[in-house]
């Protein structure tokens, strides 16, 4: 197996390690060897590593169960240097995939180290900025292309509950127990000293329903609807009172 070494660094084809900001030379391009490829039988360490190919340029795998692929660290403590900065120029596809097949695990797992003292309110987990004006981006989408998903769409879980839930069958719940179904499509449970809605203009719509609600089921109450523009309302014995004429 051939090897070339460089006192301060290495260089494998195309791809040139930097130590001490000099670059080395590629002698396996100058001489000729465009597909020359390098081994090294153990860790290789630089202070810097960059590659400028019109091709992929590098690849990271590993089949250890323990450990990661790629760690990137940003170890200062001050100031606007990130750990990771990705940039694309293509505007007709994605600048980042990310693809799993986790079982109980997020595709995409961050965590913020939080402040215990709350000197962290201005941080977020994500923050998203839809710049340029006059855009049309949609800050989130979410779709499935393989077929409707039977979890939740979205699930905000805080405070030992699902403060606001949109399940697969597209019901949305507000408040809910943790896991639980919310039982139409806009399902609000109030609190204890909370309003369950409040609506700052003071004008609620409700439109005409198609027809009368049927008997409520057995966790009570009634049904509040409108017909021919009168509000009316369906106890749960069956009776309809009209509250408000058209």
């Amino acid at each position: 197996m051939a090897r070339r070494l460089f006192l301060g660094g290495f260089t494998a084809g195309t791809v040139t390690v930097v130590a001490g900001g000099a670059a080395v030379a590629d002698t396996a391009s100058a001489a000729g060897e465009a597909d020359a490829t390098t081994t090294f039988d153990g860790p290789v360490v630089a202070e810097r590593f960059s590659t400028d190919a019109t091709a992929n340029s590098a690849v990271f795998r590993t089949t250890s169960t323990t450990e990661h692929a790629v760690t990137v660290y940003q170890a200062a403590t001050s100031g606007s240097g990130v750990a990771l900065n990705v940039v694309s120029d293509n505007p007709d596809d994605s600048t980042v995939y990310v693809t799993g097949h986790e079982r109980s695990r997020g595709t995409v797992k961050i965590s913020h180290i939080g402040s215990a003292d709350g000197s962290d309110a201005g941080a977020a987990a994500v923050s998203i900025d839809l710049r340029t004006a006059g855009t049309a981006a949609q800050g989130i989408f979410l779709t499935a292309t393989g077929g409707a998903t039977t979890g939740n769409l979205i699930c905000l879980r805080n405070n030992g509950r699902d403060d606001f839930v949109v399940k697969g069958s597209g019901r949305v719940g507000i408040g809910m127990d943790t896991g639980a179904n919310p039982w139409a499509q806009l399902h609000v449970i109030q609190r204890p000293k909370s309003d369950s809605a409040l609506m700052v203009e003071g004008v609620v719509r409700v439109v005409d329903a198609a027809s009368a609600p049927a008997g409520v089921d057995s966790r009570g109450g009634g049904a509040l609807f409108a017909r021919d523009g009168a509000l009316l309302w369906r106890g749960a014995n069956g009776t309809v009172t009209e509250i408000a004429p058209a």
